[in-house]
């Protein structure tokens, strides 16, 4: 019966010395790089090489047919070398052809022109044992970033002796020291051999409450997780905490009551009992399609439930009062300035909804991005953000123009508003949340600046132009005669004109999803390494981590089997895991250390320990 022992992981791959200058582009580069792999280790003995017989088949043609063997018994791991020209190396350390190094958890292997990493527990040798001590304890990687062995989470190196964290720096791709974790300073203890006239430190007062036992606390499965314990600020105090709460819930009520009134006082009364079903009904499907769409692209660390419908509520509530407001009255200035030239007058409508209802989107998802900075990961929270606020205020709008319009345009509303335009308005607003989200990837000060504004430069400019075609067409066709054959051609050219360049948008937004999605597996794998020898997560854990598809399939099998109960601790205890290496990547990327005795990292290391307990325990009252 085969188990999971541990996980090679391909670290990099480098072209060969004899490679065309022409394929050098083609090898992946850089320290996290996109394409590494996680290869299982099922058995004691895994045969490494380019055959397919092989265990571990390596497409490297640097590698021989069978190249190495990977051992693992009781008194650790060894990699032996089966070749005599070919390269093998632990930590930098040759391998003789015929012979065979220790090898612990977090050293890098390299293999012909691979390299990579074992991530494993670690495993208490005894007396006997292969002595490791003179392995090489700095490796000089390939691209000549300085790899030090890993370390616990204590700071303490396998070995015993002391690292310093180090993270890829900002230009380079060296690695630079980080600023060390400010914890609270511990009393210095007297010298044994002191005198006994010597004062002895005072003794620390009683503790006014009684601390509960961590072991008896169950965990809040549907609270708001670690993270959100960190996002706002420690200064901020419980009162504090409920008045921005509060005062957001009267906001939302306020621009809900606006909206009522603004229905009825403006005249948006339906021509029918039918406009009124279709306009009741119909919106709700992009939007519907939509939160699908979302639930899909958040696949790795996925955004609390209410973070997303605060998202959606923002769009479809508190955005729509003050871009209805100050589109109607910027809209009524320009028409006195710019008078019935219908070209005129379509440019700068197209402009002002697109620069008012981007901006008042956008400062939702700025919202977001400034005070739940810790919610706010990457390019793809960008994108899920913003594709929510977008549906929101989509829907809404399309309520108004299902109710004003008349029965013979609804066939021309649900193509071009629901069939064709569904994800106009959230392509426009992830623009620029994806460009906001790439701050979290850049430590360029430059970058933070210039790249935000591009985006949301590209944001108004694509709501304007599809605004402005949609009403210059418009007006071109009600100066035509009743069944002119000039009325399908401008529809044409409308319809092209409004919904290509969304189209190409999205496009490429979707690259920049998927590039963003191999990014946050890259993270998983890269900083979950140094857990698994810590004994925090379990090697299958974090084999499951990186594949979402898997994992998703893991959390419903769980659903079926064990009930709903177990499958949100599991889905919890994923999640948990997931926020863990998140974190660390976000302090490799200049995040400061909070305030407090207690680090996000430590509490979100307590929480899996929590959940796996809780997880057992269910699983023995089930057995």
């Amino acid at each position: 019966m085969s188990q999971n022992y541990g996980v090679l992981r391909v670290v990099r791959v480098r072209p060969s010395a004899d490679v065309a200058p022409d394929l050098q582009e083609k090898y992946p580069k850089g320290w996290l790089p996109e394409e590494r792999l996680v290869h299982l280790l099922t058995h004691s003995e895994t045969t490494i090489g380019r055959a397919l017989s092989n265990d571990l088949i390596l497409m490297d043609p640097a590698v021989s047919r069978e190249h190495a063997r990977l051992i693992h018994n009781e008194h650790g791991w060894q990699i032996v070398n089966l070749t005599t020209n070919n390269v093998v190396s632990v930590n930098g350390r040759a391998v003789a052809g015929g012979s065979s190094l220790p090898l612990h958890p977090q050293d890098f292997l390299v293999l012909g022109n691979t390299m990579l990493q074992l991530i494993a527990p670690q495993i208490e040798t005894s007396d006997d044992a292969p002595d490791t001590k003179n392995a090489a304890s700095h490796y000089t990687p390939l691209n000549g970033v300085v790899i030090q062995p890993s370390t616990p989470s204590n700071g303490t190196a396998l070995n015993g002796s002391k690292h310093q964290l180090r993270s890829p720096g900002p230009k380079t791709g060296f690695l630079t020291p980080l600023p060390p974790t400010q914890l609270p300073a511990e009393p210095l203890m007297p010298f044994e051999d002191e005198g006994e006239d010597d004062a002895l430190p005072p003794l620390s007062p009683q503790s006014e409450l009684i601390a509960q036992p961590w072991e008896n606390v169950e965990e809040n499965l549907l609270g708001i997780g670690v993270t959100m314990q960190f996002a706002l600020s420690r200064r901020i105090g419980t009162r504090t905490r409920w008045l921005i709460a509060g005062g957001g819930i009267a906001l939302l009520l306020v621009c809900t009551i606006i909206i009522v009134l603004l229905s009825s006082v403006l005249g948006f009364a339906p021509y029918g009992t039918s406009n009124l079903l279709v306009a009741l009904t119909v919106p709700v499907i992009p939007a519907f399609f939509i939160h699908l769409l979302v639930n899909f692209i958040d696949r790795y660390e996925r955004e609390p439930w209410f973070l997303r419908l605060a998202a959606f509520l923002w769009g479809a509530i508190i955005a729509i009062p003050p871009a209805f407001l100050i589109e109607q009255n910027v809209g009524t200035f320009m028409d006195h300035i710019v008078g019935p030239n219908p070209l005129l007058n379509s440019i700068f409508r197209g402009l002002n909804a697109g620069i008012t209802e981007e901006t008042v989107k956008g400062l939702g998802l700025l919202l977001l991005f400034l005070v739940l900075r810790d919610e706010f990961d990457n390019i793809t929270d960008g994108i899920v953000y913003g594709a929510l606020i977008g549906a929101g205020f989509a829907m809404v709008e399309n309520f108004v123009y299902f109710v004003q319009s008349p029965k013979e345009l609804l066939p021309v509303l649900i193509v071009g508003r629901v069939v064709l335009g569904w994800l106009s308005h959230s392509t426009f607003t992830m623009c620029f949340g994806a460009t906001l989200g790439y701050i979290r990837h850049t430590r360029v000060r430059w970058q933070q600046i210039v790249v935000p504004v591009v985006g949301y430069v590209c944001a108004v400019m694509l709501h304007s132009v599809f605004d402005f075609v949609n009403l210059f067409v418009t007006a071109l066709v009600l100066q035509q005669p009743a069944g002119s054959t000039t009325i399908a051609t401008f529809s044409l050219i409308a319809i092209i004109g409004d919904y290509i360049p969304p189209f190409i948008t999205q496009i490429v937004l979707l690259y920049v999803l998927m590039r963003a999605l191999a990014h946050e597996a890259g993270v998983i794998r890269e900083f979950l390494a140094s857990e698994v020898s810590d004994g925090v997560v379990n090697v299958d854990e974090y084999a499951l981590l990186q594949n979402s598809f898997q994992r998703t399939r893991e959390e419903r099998r769980i659903l079926r089997l064990k009930g709903v109960k177990q499958w949100l601790r599991v889905k919890a205890l994923y999640q948990t895991e997931i926020g863990l290496a998140f974190r660390k990547w976000h302090v490799s990327m200049g995040d400061k250390p909070k305030l407090g005795y207690l680090q996000p990292e430590d509490a979100y290391r307590q929480r899996i320990k929590r959940l796996r307990q809780e997880i057992k325990v269910a699983e023995q009252k089930s057995s």
